[in-house]
């Protein structure tokens, strides 16, 4: 097919597209929002942190409030630095969440229509194909998942840019900015890959082939360094944290193949119409919905039968590839395939590969409506089909949900004054909302502090879920206290991790923990003053163990230190003893936090040793003294100075191309 040229026509087309987004921006125009799952424990807290502190001109790089305190700045599915999640810093969470919405499924369904008119498409047969994507279950079932979302926007960018190194460098680099690194790396694969067969099956001997395929991936090439160039300011500091967490070796198998997909669930891509019932569920059984519709399908059927008889091997053999990974662990093959195959052990669940089959099923819609007389209406139909599916997907809740604290809010926050609380690990799989009251259920999970919700409240915890990449010492550390059996066990332990609070299931023997009431859980606090630091003499300071194979001194021992957080990523602990010691601080000592001790006059650099796994103690003199902390990480500065750089340089070399 001949490449049509764009034109006012085609401007109308994507301007037509935005009216579908009424069926999942619905919520926003009738005052109510969308709330389930991620959205409400990992996402929520997510852009509010970032938005807070930037509003009042601090930078992101540092989160206190999760587990003890971790970076910011490489969250790599917070998406701090991604240019979308700008609305979040301009309005409110509810009004933000719709506008991202409807940016990110019109940019899923414009980039769509472009590549498909691209490769000679009509424009009916393309705006099928392009709102075919827009609107299928995949992209309806990731509203909750905003990383998911923003990331998979871009495949249909990938596939129109390919021989344009600049523009699909920067794709990437947003890609990458925006969340989701594992649908990213299989997006841009699946685009090198669909765009070299399309040059296979238009070269006329193989060894134009071969050369048209290689020019092309040297393009790809280009484009990928260009991109971690750009992104660098996230890269670099991402890839220290990925480094010294818990998943720098991978993911185990028993969490990699959790929601695979079964045989029987494939009929899940044609219509929730045709699925048994209780089988279909974008809230609970988001990992299976990847509907197409019927008459999409059928649309696809008749592109399948008019591809020549090699591409339509390569389209069933790459179809067939993308159902492989999907089905994970439910057959041997697939299974073996997860288990030993390199990189996908860094990939969790099979059924986020789903998204691999939509580049080939967009372009068979098309294919099959285009050059037909009534393909105008059979879009419509497609579109029609897969609106009314979109309709209500998900639950919504009246806006303000998000910044309902509930009662144990209310009350660490005037309990806690600062200090840290410990939450029982059964938050993550106990609330007293059940079945299908959604409403219940998740506001019981969001006042219970399940996940990261904490965040918004400037509510420091000791333990969260949710994070998928925590330093290991923190994590050791969480996890050692969940391990500890008992309250008896566990209460030595608190104070040395500025755990004030103690919020559990059941009603326990208190033992040498104070019990403080019911507050949807039961709460305890330890018998003695708790602090962020304390100082100690030599001899106490010899018996704090390094690691956390040994319990802790007594706390009769030493003499808690208050500790003054200046923001969140600045601190400082001042003193005055009439002999030297040292002073142990409660905060995860990591690369890029600088440290400062003014005593008598003069400032230095303390002398420091590792306490309790995550932590240090540092030395301090006689006398009065001050510990100053500040974290300014230089993977940080490096990323960014390097994703500066790279960016003025593609500006330079675009206006040295520029026409004269």
């Amino acid at each position: 097919m001949s490449r049509p040229g764009l034109g006012r026509r085609d401007l109308w087309v994507l301007t037509a597209l935005a009216l579908p987004l009424a069926a999942v921006v619905l919520p926003a125009l009738t005052g109510r929002t969308y709330f389930w799952g991620d959205l409400l424990y990992l996402h929520h807290p997510w852009r509010a942190l970032p938005a807070e502190m930037l509003q009042r001109g601090a930078l992101p790089l540092w989160n206190p409030y999760i587990y003890l305190g971790m970076p910011l700045a490489a969250s790599m599915q917070g998406a701090v630095w991604y240019p979308g999640t700008v609305p979040f810093y301009l309005f409110g969470f509810e009004t933000a969440l719709a506008l991202f919405h409807a940016l990110h499924f019109w940019l899923a369904g414009a980039g769509a229509y472009l590549w498909l008119r691209s490769i000679g498409m009509g424009r009916a047969a393309a705006a099928a194909g392009g709102a075919a994507w827009m609107l299928s279950g995949q992209l309806v079932r990731d509203l909750p998942f905003l990383n998911h979302l923003s990331t998979l926007a871009f495949l249909p960018a990938f596939l129109l840019l390919g021989r344009r190194p600049a523009f699909l460098g920067l794709a990437l680099a947003l890609s990458f900015f925006s969340g989701y690194p594992q649908m990213l790396a299989g997006s841009a694969a699946a685009a090198w890959l669909i765009g070299s067969a399309r040059l296979w099956g238009a070269s006329l001997s193989c060894a134009r082939a071969v050369s048209a395929i290689g020019s092309f991936t040297r393009r790809w090439l280009l484009a990928g360094l260009f991109s971690l160039a750009l992104s660098a300011a996230l890269l670099v500091p991402a890839l220290e944290l990925a480094g010294r967490s818990r998943r720098s070796t991978g993911i185990d198998s028993s969490e990699t193949l959790t929601f695979s997909f079964a045989p029987k669930d494939l009929v899940q891509f044609s219509s929730p119409l045709l699925v048994k019932r209780g089988e279909f569920s974008p809230a609970f059984q988001w990992w299976k919905t990847v509907y197409w519709g019927i008459l999409g399908l059928a649309a696809a059927g008749l592109g399948f039968f008019r591809l020549t008889r090699a591409a339509a091997c390569a389209a069933a053999a790459y179809l067939l590839g993308s159902i492989l990974l999907m089905l994970g662990g439910s057959n041997p093959l697939s299974n073996a395939l997860w288990t030993h195959a390199p990189l996908l052990n860094y990939i969790r669940y099979p059924g986020n590969t789903s998204f691999l089959a939509s580049p080939v099923l967009m372009y068979l819609i098309a294919r099959g409506l285009s050059g037909r007389k009534w393909a105008p209406w059979a879009a419509l139909a497609v579109i029609a089909e897969l609106f009314a599916y979109s309709w209500f997907a998900h639950p919504a809740v009246p806006r303000g949900y998000f910044t309902q604290a509930g009662p144990l809010v209310r009350n660490l926050q005037r309990e806690l004054a600062g200090h840290r609380y410990l939450l029982s690990p059964l938050a993550l799989n106990w609330s007293r909302g059940r079945g299908a009251d959604f409403a219940s259920a998740s506001l019981d999970l969001k006042q219970r502090l399940y996940g990261e919700t904490n965040t918004a409240f400037h509510l420091s915890a000791v333990g969260n879920f949710g994070e998928p990449l925590v330093p290991n010492e923190n994590y050791a550390v969480m996890d050692h206290l969940y391990s500890r059996p008992g309250l008896a066990a566990l209460a030595p332990w608190l104070p040395w991790v500025d755990a004030k609070i103690l919020l559990t299931k059941d009603r326990l023997a208190p033992g040498d923990l104070r019990y403080l009431g019911d507050s949807l859980w039961q709460l305890y606090g330890p018998a003695v003053p708790v602090e962020r630091a304390y100082w100690m003499d030599d001899a106490t300071a010899e018996q704090l163990p390094r690691g956390l194979d040994a319990d802790p001194p007594s706390m009769k021992e030493v003499v808690p230190v208050p500790v003054e957080r200046l923001r969140e990523d600045a601190l400082r602990a001042s003193g005055n003893f009439s002999r030297p010691g040292w002073l142990f601080l409660s905060e995860p000592f990591y690369p890029g936090w600088r440290f400062r001790l003014d005593a008598g006059g003069a400032s230095s650099n303390p002398d420091s040793l590792p306490a309790l796994g995550a932590f240090r103690r540092y030395r301090v003199p006689a006398g009065a003294w001050t510990l100053a902390a500040r974290y300014a990480p230089g993977s940080w500065t490096l990323g960014l100075s390097i994703s500066l750089l790279s960016l003025l340089a593609g500006l330079g070399a675009a206006y040295a191309r520029r026409p004269r």
